[in-house]
């Protein structure tokens, strides 16, 4: 159960209604809804189609007559001081994003087609779309749609006046709107009225209007407001676009290069593009505009009243299935259409009534809805439930553009570069780029020629040679318009008293403030600091100076308060040339009047008993700001430097309210006085004993350092220095050489040696005790080639020689093998040792000497030839060689020998023809 909130105007309120503003013009732009469709015969079962008439079309009708507006109430400050803050935009990168605090209000009539027990969960799901469609990343900025208030109104309040005629219900809604105020006083930003009628922008009767908004009525407290006919889910797109409207947004492809594409929200024609709705650039671009502008600050703070209303978690098309959808189109008793031609419903919704061919608005089935088994519509496909549809494309900016050239050639121009989101952009609700896809710099800062044509001025002049209605002017430029209004070019007839909007921006770099250098951009005034930077605060002083502290001039103030016979000029205060700053004020409000005039007796302000309308007015070398309302004090107000003397009257109508003033001069010449001073440094050592060196230094007035020269060198005092800090210093340790490591490889350690000592005069120190140094002490023992040692050569233990006497053989067994200390010894393959150093694997070996006749032994030649007759074959026996000590003997074959003598005879067929050798 939703609490109905009812608030009435008060008699205040209305009273304002009534005031007619002078010169503010806005537009009111419809969307409208070709109730012809196109169709499709339901008796054929072929798929053949029909196209029989249009889409949803916005078709604005323009009204009989100027549609009755509110004055805009955004007051700006009474007096603008420099430096002062201005209201100033917002910025739309913001964390968190925009908040649009929004009422919406439904009327008796959607209250009885929905019933009131169904009306808040459906105004909600379509809110929940709309809040979608702004948070979509074509829209470059983050907008959050938030639901503060929800008013189901069973019967038109006083005030209240709704029927079929868009325009008045329009205008009727948005005065009572203003009336509304939440808690704490606190007023919405933007209210929506939702009506079951069908509406017509004209009269009184029903006709194709869905729609009707102000342009860039957003946060306008009589002009923040839209009406949206209820057509079923498809109000979520009406909603936008209208709010689109109000957020300064003009239809695509009405003065502006985007075409009219289908799927975009701000396109005449309403259509989505395959199922998919988006912002073109023609309308994220005029969103950027009117964020730029002070109107749009109500976006900036958090929203306290949402408690109470959420959006629901399911999606629309889960709520309300596609027979409702079809419902609420084309009556009660429409239904889906069961063609097979027809069955793409996430891009177009086909429906059928009873009688009628299948029909539809080209309007896509919500988000959610049901388009097969176990399938819903995402993002315009047709997908499996719980997919969330085409993957979420976000968006990345493309390489800047060149700087352009600059605006101006002096008096300070502008000159940008810019970028765009389209590499890729954003699709399937993708997010836009961060950050800005323009910037701008100032350029040519120096200041014009004073022979020079205002910049103004020649813009104004350009429409000299151009007809006017038929006719030639010779125009000028209009400046007293609002300061929302100070970008346009408003040019005014000469001779004549009407001006008129010859461009909807001036060129950038036309000035937009009298007393400062912030420029118009791109139709939006943007601030300049002092010191020629778009976008700095730094802001002059009272006297003039840049970020300056107010020490190069003197303030003069006064008050006059002396009472005289009325109706008649009385002099105050004459402000004499090179004032800035100047502030005249009355002290209350009063019937009394201030005037200006020059020594010379020629009135610049409300002279010759001619009382001058509040505004700007120059003269004197600057802009006075001139403040009269009927609920605060006249003021004057100018930053100056005048260029003449002014004579400050007023001229008294009754009792003198008392007059107050300020300014500044700049302070007068005087000759700089020079005398020394005295220098001093800092002790050059904490401890130990430092020395204090001071020396004279020439002063200009007892502040300023400047060149010795300039003070008398007899009078410069002789200076010398002293100790300072005698004091030991603290005992440190202090650490000796590192020893050799204990090992080459493998880690070894190394020592070294440590002291304390304690420093007791500038070339002294004294070794003392430890323990007078820090607990912590710097360490004796570190570890040293940790680095691994390379594999060696590693043998096993020989074997027993071959021979128990005499020359014979033992062997071992040469490996190689690691030699990490830390772990076990392992063999490696033996290239990885050095093969030079490889040692022997066997060596001769003696046990002991042999016997002499053991030396001896038998040596066989080959068996020789068999001589003829015999039968055997012969061998002789050579003379034999012991090697003993590396000598050799010979002996003949009698010798003695312990070993058996071989037979020299073996049986064979052949003669033997060797012979005994000797």
């Amino acid at each position: 159960m939703v609490t109905i909130h009812m608030w009435f105007t008060s008699a205040r309120q209305s009273m304002l209604f009534t005031e007619d503003p002078s010169h503010r013009k806005v537009f009111l732009f419809t969307i409208s809804s070709n109730k012809s469709i196109m169709t499709t015969n339901m008796e054929s079962c072929r798929g053949n189609t029909s196209a029989d008439a249009t889409s949803n079309v916005y078709a604005p009708k323009p009204p009989v007559e100027d549609p009755f507006i509110m004055p805009d109430e955004f007051p700006m400050p009474e007096v603008e001081e420099p430096g002062r803050a201005k209201r100033s935009p917002i910025d739309s990168n913001r964390v968190g994003g925009l908040n649009v605090e929004t009422v919406v209000v439904a009327d008796r009539k959607m209250l009885k087609n929905h019933g009131r027990e169904n009306v808040t969960t459906y105004i909600l799901t379509v809110m929940n779309m709309v809040s979608s469609l702004f948070k979509d990343g074509t829209i470059g900025t983050d907008i959050n749609i938030v639901v503060v208030s929800l008013l189901l109104l069973e019967q038109d309040p006083l005030g209240l006046n709704i029927n079929h005629h868009a325009d008045q219900s329009l205008n009727s809604f948005c005065q009572w709107q203003s009336g509304l105020v939440g808690k704490g006083g606190k007023r919405h930003d933007h209210a929506i009225l939702l009506t079951g009628l069908d509406i017509c922008s004209w009269k009184n009767e029903p006709c194709d209007t869905l729609g009707f908004a102000p342009i860039s009525g957003m946060c306008s407290k009589y002009r923040s407001c839209t009406i949206n006919e209820d057509t079923g889910l498809g109000l979520a797109f009406t909603i936008a676009h209208e709010s689109g409207h109000n957020f300064g947004m003009i239809h695509d492809g009405e003065g502006n290069p985007c075409r009219k594409t289908e799927g975009n929200i701000m396109s005449p024609t309403l259509a989505g593009n395959n199922g998919v709705f988006s912002w073109s650039t023609c309308s994220r671009q005029y969103l950027s505009r009117f964020l730029g502008t002070a109107q749009a600050s109500c976006l900036g703070d958090e929203p306290k009243q949402i408690g109470q209303y959420k959006y629901p978690e399911q999606l629309p098309g889960q709520l309300y299935d596609a027979d409702t959808q079809c419902k609420w189109q084309f009556g009660s008793k429409a239904r889906l259409c069961s063609l097979d031609f027809v069955k793409d419903i996430c891009k177009s919704l086909w429906c059928h009534r009873a009688g009628h061919r299948c029909e539809t608005k080209f309007m896509p089935a919500a988000e959610g809805t049901s388009c097969g088994p176990d399938m819903w519509c995402r993002r315009g496909q047709c997908v499996k439930y719980g997919e969330h549809g085409p993957r979420a494309i976000h968006g990345q900016w493309s390489a800047w553009s060149q700087w352009s050239d600059c605006s101006r050639t002096c008096g300070g121009g502008v000159m940008y570069r810019e970028r765009s989101c389209s590499s890729p952009r954003p699709q399937n609700n993708g997010k836009f780029c961060p950050g800005p896809s323009r910037l701008n710099h100032l350029c040519n800062t120096r200041s014009c020629p004073t022979s020079a044509i205002d910049f103004r001025a020649q813009q104004c002049a350009e429409y000299n040679s151009k007809p006017f209605r038929g006719w030639y002017y010779k125009w000028k430029p209009y400046t007293k318009v609002d300061d929302e209004d100070i970008c346009k070019l408003y040019c005014i007839a000469e001779d004549y008293d009407f001006f008129f909007a010859m461009s909807s921006k001036v060129k950038d770099g036309t000035s937009c403030s009298d007393h400062q250098g912030d420029v118009c951009i791109d139709g939006v005034c943007e601030a300049v600091g002092c010191d020629q930077i778009l976008g700095s605060k730094a802001s002059l002083d009272a006297c003039g100076v840049c970020q300056g502290d107010n020490s190069t001039c003197k303030f003069v103030k006064g008050q006059y308060s002396l009472q005289h016979q009325a109706n008649e000029y009385y002099t105050m205060v004459t402000v004499p040339a090179g004032a800035q700053s100047i502030h005249i004020q009355e002290m209350e409000v009063s019937t009394s009047y201030l005037a200006v005039r020059s020594l010379r007796r020629k009135y610049y302000l409300t002279g010759d008993w001619m009382v001058d309308w509040p505004g700007k007015f120059s003269f004197g070398g600057t802009v006075f700001d001139y403040q009269r309302s009927f609920n605060k004090p006249e003021s004057l107000y100018a930053a100056g430097p005048t260029n003449e003397s002014l004579v400050f009257e007023i001229l008294l109508q009754g009792r003198n309210p008392g007059v107050v003033w300020e300014y500044t001069l700049p302070h007068t010449e005087r000759k700089p006085e020079y005398s020394w001073g005295v220098a001093r440094s800092d002790c050059s050592a904490p401890c130990a004993g430092g020395r204090i060196s001071t020396k004279a230094i020439c002063l200009q007035d007892q502040r300023t350092q400047v060149n010795s020269s300039m003070c008398n060198p007899l009078t410069r005092p002789t200076l010398g220095s002293h100790l300072c800090n005698t004091q030991p210093c603290p005992a440190y340790w202090t650490t000796g050489d590192w020893g050799a490591c204990s090992r080459s490889c493998g880690g070894g350690q190394q020592t070294r040696t440590l002291h304390c000592l304690r420093k007791v005069t500038y070339q002294r120190e004294e070794v003392v005790a430890h323990s007078l140094c820090p607990s912590i002490s710097p360490a004796q023992v570190q570890p040293c080639h940790i680095q691994a040692c390379p594999p060696e050569w590693s043998t096993g233990s020989w074997s027993q020689c071959s021979k128990s006497c005499g020359r014979g053989l033992r062997k071992r067994s040469v490996f190689c093998r690691s030699t990490d200390p830390g772990a076990n010894a392992v063999v490696v393959p033996d290239s990885m040792c050095r093969q030079h150093h490889k040692p022997k694997a066997q060596e001769t070996c003696v046990l002991q000497r042999c016997p002499k006749n053991e030396k001896l032994q038998w040596i066989l030649t080959p068996w020789g030839e068999v001589r003829p007759k015999e039968t055997s074959r012969k061998r002789c026996l050579s003379p034999s060689r012991c090697r003993r000590h590396h000598v050799t003997l010979k002996f003949s074959p009698q010798s003695q020998s312990i070993h058996r003598r071989p037979s020299l005879h073996t049986e064979t067929p052949f003669p033997c023809s060797q012979r005994w050798r000797h």
